[in-house]
């Protein structure tokens, strides 16, 4: 009988957890932003899951999608919590480079300071 008390309390709570975090958008009241950012310096997927990483513990981060090879980077986030500048030092303090993306005709272009 302990036992089946027990699976059924893990059973319980594992649901319970699932369901707490299953969309961490559920828990974000305002509206979420979306960057998309090239990432240079990655070498391999290891470089990737290391941005993932640093991204994940990075207060606001709602989504994130790291991609090598293509070195982009798509972030979901609370502006409320985060800034576009505090996703990009984040990963430059992981030891990578990265600047924002804009979207022109379609494809992604990388945004230049000379009124491009």
């Amino acid at each position: 009988m302990k036992i089946v008390m027990f699976i059924f309390s893990v059973a319980l709570t594992s649901l319970a957890f699932s369901e707490t975090i299953a969309n961490p958008t559920d828990l974000f009241s305002g509206e979420p932003q979306k960057v998309k950012l090239k990432v240079t310096g990655m070498t391999c997927a290891g470089c990737s899951n290391h941005i993932s990483k640093a991204l994940g513990e990075l207060d606001g981060i709602l989504e994130e999608d790291v991609q090598f090879p293509g070195d982009v980077a798509i972030i979901k986030f609370d502006p409320d919590k985060v800034t576009v500048g505090g996703i990009i030092k984040t990963i430059e303090e992981a030891g990578y480079k990265a600047e924002v993306l804009k979207e022109k005709d379609g494809a992604a272009e990388k945004k230049t300071g000379n009124g491009d």
